[in-house]
């Protein structure tokens, strides 16, 4: 969301404030991986009896310092103008956030390990190894690299940003890769009912969100399309692009039911 509302070139103030809220999920990242990871050690028989429940507690309030320590201070880190282009800098208390990022996912591995170790079916076993494999992606994408890795006056380089979507598209795909176990985790419907509203999730959520911000990118910087002008025909390339693919879905859901899952 943030990410959005910065590629619309708001002032000074706002997109500071912007890059200062995006912490909020960056902070509580670890905490959720191990949360998540506690929820799967307990669905193969080993639920926590309330020291993991408290480990997971004090990493959320930890998080939750951090997040207003990057929002409302200077301490995690600091705005920095640099080649026309506002970033976060790393100060003394980024490398505790380190610390803590670091510990937290290497617990929340663990757990997986754990539970990996104690599934008992082959199928079982093989969905919690391919989420095993992706599991650690989405946080390792969300650690704020930038913030210390790139040379003042790099950041918006080719190089940099080429290396940024790359990353960007490989998170995508391992998010999508790890909602595929864990549909399965905890469900007590059929494994065919699962990848189906699964498929339709994907079809009918992200995919819909994603056409929709094709159409904005394509039309909101033409000048003129169909005699209309770029911003007025924003509106009826929107509903339109939604409402066909919405009926597409329809016509093409039975033949990818039927090709992909039964």
């Amino acid at each position: 969301i943030f990410d959005a509302f910065i590629s619309l070139e708001p002032d000074l103030a706002a997109h500071i404030l912007a890059l200062r809220l995006q912490w909020i999920g960056i902070a509580l990242v670890p905490a959720a991986m191990v949360h998540l990871s506690d929820a799967l050690l307990a669905t193969t028989g080993l639920p926590s009896r309330g020291r993991r429940r408290r480990i997971v507690r004090v990493l959320y309030a930890i998080g939750t310092l951090f997040a207003a320590g990057a929002a409302l201070t200077d301490l995690v880190v600091i705005p920095e103008l640099s080649t026309g282009t506002i970033f976060l800098r790393a100060m003394p208390l980024f490398w505790v956030y380190a610390a803590y990022f670091l510990g937290a996912n290497i617990f929340a591995f663990i757990n997986v390990q754990r539970a990996r170790l104690r599934c008992l079916t082959r199928s079982t076993q093989r969905r919690m190894a391919y989420l095993q494999a992706a599991f650690l992606t989405p946080a390792l994408g969300l650690f704020p690299f930038s913030a210390f890795l790139f040379p003042p006056g790099e950041e918006a380089s080719l190089s940099v940003l080429t290396l940024v979507n790359i990353g960007n598209l490989i998170i995508v795909f391992m998010l999508i890769f790890l909602s595929y176990p864990l549909s399965f985790f905890g469900s007590d419907q059929p494994d065919r009912v699962v990848k189906v509203e699964l498929l339709r999730f994907l079809l009918r959520g992200p995919g819909t969100g994603l056409l929709a911000l094709a159409a904005i990118v394509l039309t909101v910087d033409a000048s003129r399309i169909l005699g209309l002008m770029g911003e007025d025909f924003l509106v009826l390339a929107g509903v339109g692009l939604v409402l066909l693919w919405q009926w597409t879905i329809a016509l093409a859901l039975p033949w990818l039911e039927k090709w992909l899952v039964y």
